[in-house]
């Protein structure tokens, strides 16, 4: 029998007591840690092509070498998301961080393929687990009315990163080469560490575990205690409504990404092979559609927080489609406005407006007691289907030899599969976490 927390205990508070203050150094201190994330996964995606020369490795090895990193984001989330349950939201936020520092800043030093490999399966594996740290964070600590917009701003964080790394390779790479890069990345995160030092426990993580504990006799927020002792993965399997959520979640998520793979992933490579522009024109392209598509971020969390995060993300799953059929008919080869121009708005609405409202009704979605290893486990099938997306983009080329064929299949058909987002909650954007679930 469930053993949920006593409602007059409840009555005197659901809500965090952080002041405002706290909440907007929270939000800046995720916002930064972010983007250092984003900063050096796109920094190791740019100087790609010089560290395959410097280190005398081959395109198809790149190829594994992606596929390795992908592995390394799947294998750490999936551990990190329970130890957040487990151990605490604090300790795990700067776990993250510390070490994809250390591994950063080591990367600048290797010397051969293999050293290159494990010190990226690590660094972006423990980067990656910063999305899901930080957005419990935000989730758990921000007024309703606030939350989206608030995790609008953080999630921005990941184009503000393609942003820096773009215009840092463009304007240093010349001078100090992709070793003295990683370098340079290497300070803003020790400086975010420092800072997180100020970070506090979540009021409903303490509260939880102190009951469990036996060290208070009731919660202040509404809990499911009997559950909240089970196994986190077990919770998530055997709660059939946790478990018809996570399948909602998950399932949008995934065909999302399967198809941003081709808009945004391999995007420079369609660029430069199909369309004939150089690597600069395509870093430059890169480097407006980021910095334009920051906004997307801070938009869609607003407008979420009005219809709702389900309606947005649907919203989002029908314009994506339209966008990428006008960059099809409009880019031209070898034109580099034509390319450019159509570009930006798909860029801005294949990012921000799925990933803002997205994440946060992926958080919102599921109780204390398992939110850090639910996030975890959607952010681990997230990273699998990046590989899956693009095995997908190889075998729909190979097979058709066509990059128009694989543009419609991928970019234009595929996102349509999104809409599966509708089978989920459809959640009051200014709801009490523990009104949605507990």
């Amino acid at each position: 029998m469930s053993e949920p927390s006593n409602p007059k205990t409840q009555s005197n508070s659901n809500k965090s007591s952080r002041s405002r203050r706290y909440i907007i150094y929270l939000t800046i201190i995720a916002l930064a840690g972010w983007t250092m994330a984003s900063f050096d996964f796109n920094l190791y995606t740019l100087t790609l092509p010089l560290t395959s020369k410097a280190l005398h490795f081959t395109v198809a090895e790149a190829g594994i070498l992606s596929g390795i990193i992908y592995l390394g984001q799947f294998i750490s989330v999936l551990i990190f998301g329970p130890l957040m349950d487990r151990l605490g939201r604090k300790v795990m936020f700067q776990l993250t961080l510390l070490v994809s520092a250390i591994f950063t800043g080591f990367t600048a030093f290797v010397q051969n393929f293999i050293q290159f490999v494990t010190l990226r399966f690590i660094s972006d594996g423990s980067a990656f687990a910063e999305l899901p740290t930080g957005l419990t964070l935000i989730t758990e600590e921000s007024k309703p009315k606030l939350r989206g917009v608030l995790y609008g701003f953080v999630q921005g964080g990941w184009p503000l990163g393609v942003f820096l790394a773009s215009a840092i390779y463009l304007i240093l790479v010349s001078s100090i080469g992709w070793r003295g890069l990683y370098l340079v990345g290497l300070l803003p995160l020790v400086l975010i560490l420092i800072g997180r030092k100020w970070v506090k426990e979540t009021d409903r993580f303490i509260d939880l575990k102190k009951t469990l504990e036996g060290k208070q006799q009731t919660t202040r927020f509404k809990a499911d205690l009997q559950k909240a002792r089970e196994f986190p993965f077990k919770q998530l399997f055997t709660d059939k409504s946790i478990r018809r959520q996570l399948i909602a979640v998950n399932s949008a998520w995934m065909l999302y990404t399967f198809s941003f793979v081709t808009t945004n992933v391999v995007i420079t490579l369609i660029f430069t092979t199909y369309y004939y522009l150089t690597a600069s024109q395509a870093a430059s392209i890169l480097l407006l559609s980021s910095g334009i598509g920051y906004f997307a971020y801070p938009i869609a969390g607003w407008y979420g927080q009005k219809i709702g995060r389900r309606n947005a993300w649907a919203i989002s799953s029908v314009i994506m489609p339209i966008l990428a059929a006008i960059f099809l008919f409009t880019a031209r080869p070898g034109n580099y406005l034509s390319v450019l121009m159509p570009y930006i708005p798909l860029y801005f609405f294949s990012n921000g407006t799925f990933a803002s409202p997205g994440f946060m009704y992926v958080s919102e979605s599921f109780p204390t007691r398992v939110r850090g290893t639910a996030t975890g486990f959607t952010m681990a099938l997230i990273a699998a289907s990046y590989a899956i997306g693009g095995f997908l983009f190889y075998s729909v080329l190979t097979l058709t030899h066509s990059i128009y064929l694989t543009w419609i299949a991928l970019a234009i058909i595929l996102p349509l599969g999104s809409l599966s987002i509708l089978i989920g909650k459809n959640i009051p954007p200014n709801a009490e976490l523990e009104e949605i679930s507990w």
